[in-house]
């Protein structure tokens, strides 16, 4: 018999999150302190960005020191709440 039950988190960890954003005038730093304020500050090892083929979009992954799951979702929230987001993963 399988356990098909998901592997839960060990609080804290470290806890990557991609956002893909319209690349537009400000944005980054938009996310950014969203990201900041649910997660503190990021060292620029723990960032990184790519423009798609067309420079119309920006993936930026963020890897926060996730302190709960409650925190995680906090943030999902925010940046979900950005019209410039288009995914949160």
């Amino acid at each position: 018999m399988t356990d098909d039950t998901p592997e839960r988190l060990s609080f804290p960890c470290r806890y990557p999150i991609k956002v893909m954003v319209r690349a537009e005038p400000g944005v980054r730093g938009q996310v950014d302190r969203i990201v900041e304020a649910h997660a503190g500050p990021l060292a620029p090892d723990d960032i990184s960005e790519r423009n798609s083929a067309q420079n119309r979009f920006i993936g930026i992954t963020y890897v926060i020191r996730a302190t709960s799951a409650t925190q995680i979702e906090a943030l999902f929230g925010a940046l979900k709440s950005l019209p410039q987001v288009l995914l949160v993963l």
